[in-house]
């Protein structure tokens, strides 16, 4: 018995031992010089490697021994069951030479070697670190993944090892999932696990156990830094991507795309192509700036426009500089004196004569084709009222930090002024509005912007970065409190937009400056709330459940209907007798067509059947509440005419996000985005942490108006397992009620508890595929174009808002 060769992978080290006769199972023994044990596994190694690695290896047999890399010396005691006994030595320092050495003159068998316990048969226990989350406060959050051959119902227990075996480290875990799959191999039961450990700990071993079986996984730093650059790769949305300067360079418009618009813009946008007015006010702007944001319109490629400069500087010498030199009759100078950046720019409305007028701070820059592009979309949609576009920053005469814009969403607007720039509205909106007061200066264009949506009959946004908003000392650009007025001023404007529109709210202060968060005040008498719960067995998720709603939800006003569809556990009805003590709960029972059918769209119908509630809330049985007043905030979003439906933030038993909106990527999957964000991420664009639209929300906890779910027909029964949730919102979209998500409403979820993961399982696989093609026949329009929620420059496959780079 010798040792062949030494090699190191992710996290732990392989020691290949030739035996010189065939022989049973190979035990090894792994401890430290200080005697600690290590866990270790023995697995043999296939003919190829075999032969690879040593020649006359045939006539006996290699074993590969499997420990943790760890921060000490190991010493390996081997015995097999033919009487061969050997010992070596792991050395740190000397397995990494060697296994240089391997990689370098044997790389095939440095290869096969690295990961074999990842490859080697069902009938042994693995375990393997997938990824790494920061859940903020100096936590990471390990999330790994585990297989045990066999259906033994006894629980995990997992422990962590310090870097040198001597210690068990303090560690919170959970049990995400445990599913028991069965193929044409066996069964075996698939587990996930999350693990929160300090951010600076890098190096150590986790050990899982259930019954007799055992597996580990080794990390070590080099290892865990790849985990953390593989996730802050994933999380690079598109405001932090490196790369974005070269990107736009690529996807802006050419020189010669932008002289064949100056030459037949009559000729594409017809004889009614919009005059376009452009109000700038001016107050002793340095030179520079001003200079560049007056020539970002002379070079404009759509010409029929008219630049109004409002000054209000006084004597300037840098700005009666700009305005001395400019010698263009499309620009108007209207000299006023200095009162407020709202009232400023009410005088600029007053000299303005176009059809339309846009709105453009005195430091910042317009792309070359901003107004043709504008002018477009007018031309092709006469009846759109307000437009905005995606938009960057300007520092120090470079690009970065893009906003890659929601499509309209009044949702989104009461949480932020997320449309900004560039604002232009039709004169329409202009006749039908009052102008901003002095009390709103510093969130005009949000007070603007609010009141054209209450009277626009159409918005747009156009997805294309064509405005330039310089940072610089002092502007808002730069983010934090600059102008605190203009944050006091926003909530200002917020409250009476509510107002117009008839809401009753209360605005409060959001997690950033110039943010805000909306409470509506549901009166005394709130509707009634029917939450319906699916539940087969599994008495201690719907225990949890139910006793969190019914104990801890403040909401006045609901009741509990569970809708039993095939239990068979004695438990989970004794269960239902005792939640039927409360008066608010009643059991109700789906009868299956035939033996083992499961319908979830059909088991939702028949609990809106008996559902007595003005508001339908569905919600999973591995679901928790968290916060008392989660369902006074569903309801209250419901209480807008335009919503829907309704979604809330839903967090994993790490406080990690599993749900906080979903979208349909580019393969005609449903995505969760920001998933694994920590609970309180605002993600890109506030996307996890203030409301907002999108096209679809989970129906682990959605709420519909009960009349909405009727005129829609309630849930898809073709769509038996999958998609069923997402197909609903989309028929509601589709006709003409907002999907909503809002991240005040928090629940946990244990998701995959009661049902299997498709990815796990052959059947299952085939039924996701065959619902999928379904749901891509009932929306032909939505898929063809492409999910609305992302902008179509970022890419489709990303679930954090990354840019998309391909060809532009």
């Amino acid at each position: 018995m010798r040792c062949v060769a030494m090699c190191r992978g992710l996290g732990v080290g392989y020691a290949c031992v030739l035996l010189d006769r065939p022989a049973g199972m190979l035990e090894a023994r792994v401890s430290t010089h200080a005697g600690d044990e290590v866990p270790s596994r023995c697995l043999p190694v296939g003919p190829g490697v075999r032969e690879t690695l040593c020649h006359h290896a045939a006539a006996g047999c290699v074993w590969v021994v499997v420990l943790p890399l760890l921060s000490t010396d190991c010493d390996i005691a081997l015995e097999s069951p033919s009487g061969e006994k050997g010992r070596l030595r792991f050395s740190v320092c000397g397995s990494k030479l060697q296994s240089r050495l391997l990689t370098m003159r044997h790389p095939q068998v440095a290869s096969a070697l690295r990961g074999i316990e990842r490859r080697a048969s069902g009938a042994t226990a693995s375990l393997s670190v997938r990824e790494v989350w920061s859940k903020g406060n100096d936590v990471a959050v390990w999330r790994l993944g585990a297989t045990f051959p066999g259906e033994g119902a006894s629980g995990p227990e997992l422990e962590v090892l310090s870097s040198d075996a001597s210690r068990q480290v303090h560690a919170r875990w959970h049990l995400l999932e445990d599913q028991l799959v069965r193929d044409v191999v066996g069964s075996h039961r698939v587990m996930s696990f999350s693990l929160e450990l300090p951010r600076s700990l890098d190096h150590f071993c986790v050990v899982v156990r259930v019954g007799e079986r055992s597996c580990f996984a080794g990390m070590h730093p080099n290892v865990a830094a790849s985990h953390w650059a593989r996730t802050n790769e994933r999380l690079g949305a598109a405001y932090a991507d490196p790369a974005y300067e070269r990107w736009f360079e690529a996807h802006r418009a050419s020189d010669a795309e932008l002289g064949r618009q100056r030459r037949g813009w009559r000729d594409s946008l017809g004889p009614d192509a919009p005059l376009v007015s452009l109000v700038m006010p001016v107050y002793r702007t340095p030179a520079s700036f001003l200079s560049e944001a007056v020539g970002s319109v002379l070079a404009q490629s759509y010409p029929n426009w008219e630049l109004v400069l409002v000054n209000a500087s006084g004597p300037c010498g840098s700005v009666d500089q700009v305005l001395g030199a400019i010698d263009d009759p499309r620009i108007k100078v209207v000299e006023v004196e200095n009162r407020s950046i709202a009232e400023n720019t009410n005088a600029g409305i007053a000299a303005a004569t176009g059809d339309y007028v846009g709105f453009m701070d005195h430091d910042d820059v317009l792309e070359g084709d901003c107004l043709w592009c504008y002018a477009q979309e007018v031309a092709s949609n006469p009846e759109v009222d307000l437009l905005y576009c995606d938009e960057d920053r300007l520092r120090d005469g470079h690009l970065h930090g893009p906003a890659f814009k929601s499509p309209p969403s009044l949702t989104k607007l009461h949480g932020h002024n997320y449309v900004t720039h560039l604002l232009m509205v039709s004169r329409r909106v202009l006749d039908l509005t009052e102008r901003s007061g002095a009390d709103v200066a510093g969130a005009q264009d949000f007070d603007l912007t609010l009141k054209a949506f209450e009277v626009a009959r159409d918005v747009v946004r156009v997805p294309r970065v064509l405005y330039h908003w310089r940072e610089h000392g002092g502007s808002t650009a730069g983010g934090g409190d600059q102008k605190p007025y203009a944050h006091v001023a926003g909530r200002i404007a917020l409250e009476r937009h509510l107002a117009r529109r008839g809401l009753v709210a209360s605005v409060g202060d959001g997690p950033l400056p110039y943010t805000y968060r909306v409470r509506y005040d549901l009166g005394e008498e709130p509707p009634l709330v029917s939450v319906i719960v699916p539940n087969r067995d599994h008495a201690g998720l719907l225990g949890r459940c139910a006793r969190s709603l019914l104990d801890r939800t403040d909401y006045p006003r609901l009741e509990l209907v569970v809708v039993e569809n095939g239990s068979c556990d004695q438990e989970t009805f004794d269960l239902y007798e005792s939640l039927r003590q409360d008066p608010r709960v009643r059991v109700v029972s789906w009868q299956p067509r035939h033996e083992g059918e499961f319908n979830y769209s059909a088991i939702v119908n028949l609990g809106a059947s008996h559902a007595l509630g003005d508001v339908l809330l569905f919600l999973n049985n591995d679901t928790e509440v968290i916060d008392p007043s989660w369902m006074s905030e569903l309801v209250g979003e419901l209480g807008r005419p335009e919503v829907g439906v309704v979604g809330a933030k839903l967090l994993y038993e790490d406080d990690l996000v599993q749900h906080a909106g979903m979208v349909a990527n580019a393969n005609c999957d449903f995505a969760h985005v920001n998933q694994n964000l920590a609970a309180d991420a605002l993600g890109y664009g506030y996307s996890a942490g203030l409301p907002g639209d999108f096209s679809m929300v989970t129906g682990a906890c959605q709420a519909v108006r009960h009349e909405v779910f009727d005129e829609l027909g309630g849930y898809d029964e073709e769509l038996a397992v999958g998609f069923n949730d997402g197909d609903f919102c989309l028929r509601a979209r589709e006709a003409g009620y907002v999907v909503a998500y809002t991240p005040y409403a928090r629940l946990r979820h244990r998701e995959f508890s009661s049902r299997g993961r498709e990815s796990v399982d052959v059947g299952m696989r085939q039924r996701y595929l065959s619902e999928k093609a379904l749901v891509v026949r009932k929306h032909p329009g939505f898929f063809a174009k492409g999910d609305s929620a992302v902008d179509p420059n970022l890419d489709s496959f990303s679930d954090y808002f990354q840019l998309r780079h391909d060809e532009a």
